[in-house]
């Protein structure tokens, strides 16, 4: 099984881990989709790395699959966070 940790920075890569899930669990295109509850040309488009997939059928993916998600904000974010990061924060917020 694929155990390793990977950055996903673009569709592609999203979609070449889910595929490499798929493809090391032995499951087929169709298999994988209906364990999933999404449709083959979705999941097709999905690990082609298409970028106009929507979240909420990705998630099902992922979660069919077992492929956990975890989002990292960046740290901290408030004095050395890119100026862009700071700019729509409120004064006092999160403090």
């Amino acid at each position: 099984m694929v155990t390793s940790r990977r950055r996903l920075d673009s569709p592609r890569a999203l979609g070449d881990c889910i595929r490499a899930v798929r493809v090391a669990a032995g499951l087929p295109q169709d298999e994988a989709a209906e364990l999933c509850g999404v449709s083959v040309p979705f999941l097709n488009r999905l690990e082609r790395g298409k970028p106009s997939v929507q979240l909420d059928s990705v998630l099902k993916v992922c979660q069919g699959l077992g492929i956990g998600l975890e989002l990292v904000p960046p740290e901290p974010l408030a004095e050395n966070a890119p100026t862009s990061l700071k700019r729509g924060r409120k004064a006092g917020a999160g403090r």
